[in-house]
């Protein structure tokens, strides 16, 4: 699983942000975010205040939410749906507790804090690809389910429907095929740029 480090420094630069810029909505000095940034774990208060700045989405009301991501070598973050659902969760550490069963096989795999319409965007993107309607009951909270479904009766189907994503994706760092879509593409890509 991906060090938390690595996740905070890939959120700040997806967000655009500076570190002087993330000190001034934090509240704290340079150095101190800086800290925050590189700490194993960053406590309590911190910790809420780094997710609620650096959430993937736009910020609204509340506190963000958490999802299952991936951040692969070239630094780029993205959240993971589950099939066609994209399970979010109120709490962190049931989000890391999922995580944490999928890393052995998908070593890209983190939490990630995210605002929900950035989650929604993400579900109707992934279903537009397929040429589906999405459904805003496939967005969901695994720790809110109540009591008719309590979320250790679903953590296992979620577990592998990520489990099923992440093994497709994984075909994008996959040597073979990436050599034939280079050389698939590579007369347009070797083509000059105009000045």
């Amino acid at each position: 699983m991906r060090d938390e480090s690595q996740v905070w420094l890939a959120l700040l630069r997806r967000k655009g942000l500076s570190v002087t810029e993330l000190a001034e909505q934090v509240g704290v000095t340079q150095q101190q975010v800086h800290e925050l940034l590189t700490a194993r774990a960053p406590a309590g208060a911190d910790r809420a205040r780094l997710e609620h700045a650096l959430a993937l989405g736009t910020r609204s009301p509340g506190r963000p939410l958490y999802a299952i991501g991936e951040l692969d070598e070239d630094g780029e973050l993205d959240i993971v749906p589950a099939g066609d659902a994209q399970p979010l969760f109120a709490g962190r550490d049931m989000a890391l507790g999922v995580a944490q069963g999928l890393e052995a096989a998908f070593p890209h795999v983190c939490v990630l804090p995210v605002w929900p319409t950035y989650a929604w965007r993400s579900l109707v993107g992934f279903h537009a690809a397929w040429g589906a309607d999405p459904e805003p009951r496939k967005l969901f909270l695994v720790d809110a389910a109540g009591e008719e479904l309590p979320p250790e009766a679903i953590i296992d189907e979620i577990r592998a429907g990520l489990e099923a994503t992440l093994r497709a994706r994984a075909q994008t760092h996959d040597p073979a095929l990436l050599a034939e879509v280079d050389s698939r593409l590579s007369g347009y890509t070797d083509a000059r740029v105009p000045q």
